[in-house]
């Protein structure tokens, strides 16, 4: 009899054993094994916020969304102050992009603790996130109280920024940069912020100071090429794109800018034709490597290479306007009036607010003799010519974050 009992508790999962399991099923990503586990544990204690909290992020990673939702929220009203809770469901919460949710409890947490001094930073970062930059400048300035830490100076800069508070973003991204001179990111957040409001000048002498300390950052040496564009200098431009290309090789936003204003840095033209074709060669399946060779073989005159380069271009990616109006102004040079009236169509269906495809499509249409739609081009051309906004920020819209992999960074 006793060996029969023995027998049947030894069969009978413990919680601390079924718990166990479904943590180290759900870190090593044996989502069904997690779910069997966990909700075995979930039986034996319903009332551990712990176990609903971990149901919850393996339900979201099983494609299960309702049953994730329902978990976090058991979770939450099973022990809603426990830091470890909030803190936990914040990281849920941030991992299924709701990151409003994950701000708010982040701020309890950190109401919660004393000991996590990065618990308020991180809750203004999610708020960034959730774009609701004034709940991040209120927890920034409380933990400023505090503390004067680089980091705080930096994310209230970026909060400033998104109110459109540029007279008290700058001092505070300067302010990050004099506590800390040694973190990348800051140099870039003061020269975008720069360059978003026409300061090129301080911009490139921000970028310029961050390259002393970081010679191989592929994401200032980007940045700095679009500043010395701002300034017109568009050969010294062109360098800093080819630097970027050279420090990351798989990084596609330099080969665009390049591309965009190559016709103004014609004397980079050979160093761009070999990087151009490196790029073609190790990405052949890339739509925007095709596109961005193809255009340098047409402004360097080999145009028959250009042709296939941006018919290559267009045959990996049809919804691409700029291969479309490249090769529009290839036909067009080659006197192949109607086909380049298509592509410049087809261009404009795609982006019909650029104001050039207008005007090239015009011209065309003048010399087919079609004057009354090449009229109605032009009238639209000229409109958008009126509202666009300033050369730069045309040309590069925005300068995107980097997500480098395998790039060192030098100093």
């Amino acid at each position: 009899m006793w060996a029969l009992l023995f027998l049947l508790l030894a069969e009978t999962p413990s919680f601390d054993s079924a718990f166990r399991a479904g943590l180290m099923a759900l870190n090593a990503q044996k989502l069904a094994e997690a779910q069997a586990q966990l909700e075995t544990a979930a039986k034996i204690q319903p009332r551990n916020p712990q176990v609903w909290m971990a149901l919850a992020q393996t339900y979201w990673r099983s494609r299960q969304p309702k049953a994730a939702a329902s978990a976090a929220t058991k979770a939450e009203s099973l022990d809603p102050w426990n830091p470890l809770i909030l803190h936990g469901l914040a990281y849920f919460y941030s991992e299924t992009e709701n990151f409003a949710r994950a701000a708010e409890l982040e701020s309890r947490y950190a109401q919660a603790v004393s000991n996590d001094r990065n618990a308020l930073p991180r809750a203004a970062e999610l708020y960034l996130r959730a774009e609701q930059p004034q709940s991040a400048i209120d927890l920034l300035r409380k933990a400023l109280a505090v503390e004067d830490r680089a980091e705080l100076r930096n994310l209230l800069g970026q909060a400033y920024e998104s109110e459109e508070q540029p007279a008290q973003a700058i001092p505070e991204l300067q302010a990050a940069i004099k506590l800390n001179p040694y973190e990348e990111p800051y140099y870039f957040d003061l020269g975008r912020a720069l360059l978003q409001h026409k300061n090129a000048k301080d911009a490139i002498e921000v970028l310029e100071a961050g390259k002393k300390v970081f010679a191989k950052s592929a994401q200032i040496e980007l940045a700095l090429g679009v500043a010395y564009y701002g300034a017109r200098r568009f050969s010294e431009a062109a360098d800093s794109f080819l630097r970027t290309i050279q420090i990351a090789p798989d990084v596609d936003q330099a080969y665009i800018f390049l591309a965009r204003m190559f016709d103004q840095a014609e004397d980079k033209l050979p160093e761009t034709l070999k990087a151009f074709a490196a790029f073609a060669k190790t990405r052949s399946d890339n739509y925007l490597s095709s596109f961005v060779y193809g255009k340098a073989l047409a402004l360097a005159g080999e145009l028959d290479k250009a042709e296939g380069m941006l018919r290559k271009s267009i045959a990996l990616n049809a919804n691409f306007w700029e291969s479309h109006f490249e090769f529009g102004v290839l036909m067009q040079r080659e006197r192949k009036l109607q086909p380049a009236a298509a592509e410049f169509q087809r261009a404009i269906e795609m982006n019909p607010k650029e104001p050039t495809a207008h005007f090239r499509l015009s011209i065309v249409y003048f010399r087919l003799g079609k004057t009354a739609e090449a009229q109605a081009e032009k009238a639209v051309h000229e409109r958008l010519a009126i509202d666009q906004e300033s050369e730069t920020k045309q040309k590069f819209k925005g300068i995107p974050k980097l997500e480098l992999k395998r790039v060192e960074t030098g100093r």
